[in-house]
């Protein structure tokens, strides 16, 4: 009988501890249970073949159907999840058993491929990219995939940082098992062991892990941890002691809000546990399983769901005219001629549905030019409130692809034609959920790519904006009052104002209100691109600084230089009636200003929020 084994590390050689779970700890991704729905859902749909419908099972054991504290899985892993360094904070008792949570899809290939390579020979094998490397994919470009760190999740759920894998496929041998724990460097007996361990048949000679075939200790696994695969060809996972975040609840919400799009065009159908039965969320019954949710959850999500639903049977797209194939593409004020707009003006302001296709020339290096397109929808709705647009990379909802919120409009973007869709996740970052210039996968990769990239972030913002624009109409008061942000009060002001407490039992002060934004000194307000800054007074100087918004923390403080510079050359500054004194970092000094005098700073992403800061010298 297979047990699980570490192997010994040999004198001298390096101590390296895996990092790869802590990427589903950090902000890239919304929790534990966001991450391990995203990617083993993503996995099945790049596994399953075309034209047929994707199927995903979520099973947790519970108590009841935990398994023994004698059990044979166990056998081995215990003494090494408590040895010294072995990176886990606390471990549970085993002998309590051990609960599990199932993933398993159904009609994917499964890990095909020879279970004995050793070593990469560019071939596609799907079992030596899973158990034999990390970070590395063998995944194609068209898959929804490409980092290799996606099957990183399931150690991740676990509180042990240990999962098996069940696969079924079309090679022979057909029928595979093999475990891993993924713990550190650690210490048994005073020989240090090595990371990585796995429940297998080791070869002694070399301690190479080979799978268990033995058709009889298959079929026991299949019924001690109930799976419910026969001789369908797929993938089954055991993450044994499920971190207690992922819970039935929240894989239901995850499935619903990250794949609602895919399930809606019937190429996923997804089975979850839910208060001891197993329901199926499929195309007929998504709409209902939404609504059966909180108010808060349903009121996110029902209007993109609406709006989906619309966007599935849209015909007649407006097309938009395509950017000039030599250049880079951009956004142009006749990309939408003129009379189009004006004949859509009037459905866009009383919130009729609008469907855009937008051709674009996807641009490869080394490689022929390839003609494109991807899809926008949107409504305008001035009663919601302010949200991300929603964009879908083949059926793979990308959360971050842009960082502004839209207000008074309603958005979703679409891209599932292979050149484009291609180009959008070679950018796309490990947790797949935002589209970076800098991708390792996507740098140098392709001849106006960054502009690319841009061109379909920039769509919404865009088309809205030839929507509602009027001509020769520029608003300079447009959200000023959510970009002007006053200087804070000095060390100075701050003493004075907490030594002016209110007495005991007497009321508290009446503030007086802040100035209106006509009387100060400056109005701020956005254009595309940057920010502008008219003087409504006479000032000697202003200050300003500028950093892009971040998720976290104080986006002043945690200005990088790497983002931009007053100084660059991409960074144009235009001024009226003023001067520029200084211009450095994230820091510009204007002055003197008098009335009407202008300060314009356009070029910065945007893809990216932009927080902007004034004092004023009077």
């Amino acid at each position: 009988m297979a047990e699980w084994f570490f192997r010994t590390m040999a004198r001298g050689e390096l101590n390296v501890d895996p990092i790869q779970s802590e990427f589903f700890s950090t902000e890239a991704i919304d929790g534990l249970t966001e991450a391990l729905v995203r990617e083993s859902i993503q996995n099945t749909l790049d596994a399953t073949p075309s034209g047929h419908t994707a199927k995903v099972r979520f099973w947790h054991s519970g108590e009841e159907n935990a398994l023994k504290a004698d059990s044979a899985y166990l056998s081995g892993l215990e003494e090494n999840l408590r040895a010294d360094g072995s990176g886990l904070t606390s471990v549970p008792k085993l002998e309590n058993g051990t609960p599990f949570l199932l993933v398993e899809d159904f009609g994917a290939r499964g890990l095909s491929g020879d279970p004995e390579q050793e070593k990469d020979t560019g071939e596609k094998n799907d079992f030596y990219y899973f158990w034999r490397n990390v970070g590395r994919s063998g995944k194609k470009e068209s898959d929804r995939g490409r980092w290799g760190l996606g099957k990183n999740v399931f150690p991740a759920s676990s509180k042990i940082n240990t999962f098996f894998g069940f696969t079924v496929r079309a090679d022979s041998p057909s029928t595979l098992l093999l475990g891993q724990s993924v713990l550190k460097v650690h210490e048994i007996g005073g020989k240090r062991q090595y990371p990585y361990g796995y429940f297998a048949n080791v070869n002694p000679a070399d301690q190479f892990a080979l799978p268990i075939t033995d058709v009889a200790a298959l079929a026991q696994f299949s019924k001690d941890f109930h799976l419910a695969r026969t001789t369908e060809t797929g993938l089954s996972i055991a993450v044994l002691f499920p971190d207690p975040e992922i819970t039935e609840l929240g894989i239901l919400k995850a499935v619903l809000r990250q794949y609602f799009y895919p399930i809606m065009r019937s190429l996923l159908i997804v089975s979850v546990t839910k208060e001891g039965s197993e329901i199926e969320v499929n195309q007929q019954t998504v709409t209902a399983h939404i609504g059966a949710m909180d108010e808060q959850f349903r009121s996110e999500l029902e209007p993109m769901l609406r709006l989906a639903e619309w966007a599935l049977t849209a015909d007649s797209p407006v097309i938009i005219n395509q950017p000039a194939p030599n250049s880079a593409p951009k956004w142009e004020a006749d990309s939408i001629p003129d009379e189009i707009v004006a004949a859509l003006r009037p459905a866009f302001e009383q919130g009729d549905r609008l469907a855009f296709k937008v051709p674009v020339v996807v641009k490869r290096n080394n490689a022929p030019e390839e003609s494109s397109f991807f899809s926008v929808f949107l409504e305008r709705d001035l009663t919601m409130q302010s949200h991300r647009p929603m964009f879908v990379r083949e059926g793979l909802i990308i959360t971050d692809a842009v960082k502004q919120k839209q207000r008074g409009v309603r958005a979703l973007v679409v891209a599932e034609d292979q050149p484009i869709a291609t180009l959008l996740g070679d950018a796309e970052n490990p947790a797949h959920t935002e589209w970076q210039a800098r991708s390792a996968h996507f740098k140098d990769r392709y001849r106006h790519g960054e502009s690319t990239l841009r061109y379909v972030k920039n769509s919404i913002v865009s088309i809205v904006q030839m929507l509602t624009m009027t001509e020769d109409e520029e608003d300079l008061t447009a959200l000023a009052d959510v970009f002007f942000l006053p200087e804070p009060p000095s060390p100075d002001e701050k003493r004075k104002s907490e030594k002016r407490k209110p007495e005991p039992g007497s009321k508290p002060p009446i503030d007086n209100p802040p100035d209106p934004p006509e009387t100060r000194p400056l109005r701020l307000t956005r254009v595309d691109g940057g920010f502008a800054l008219v003087a409504v007074k006479v000032a000697t100087a202003a200050h300003i600084t500028a950093a892009y918004e971040v998720r976290r923390g104080n986006a002043f403080k945690r200005y990088d230089p790497a983002d931009f510079e007053f100084g660059d050359n991409w960074i144009q500054i235009a001024t009226e009636k003023t001067t520029v004194i200084e211009a450095k970092g994230n820091q510009l000094t204007v002055g003197p200003l008098e009335e009407g005098s202008r300060l314009t700073v356009t070029g910065f992403d945007m893809a990216r929020d932009l927080a902007v800061r004034v004092s004023v010298e009077e």
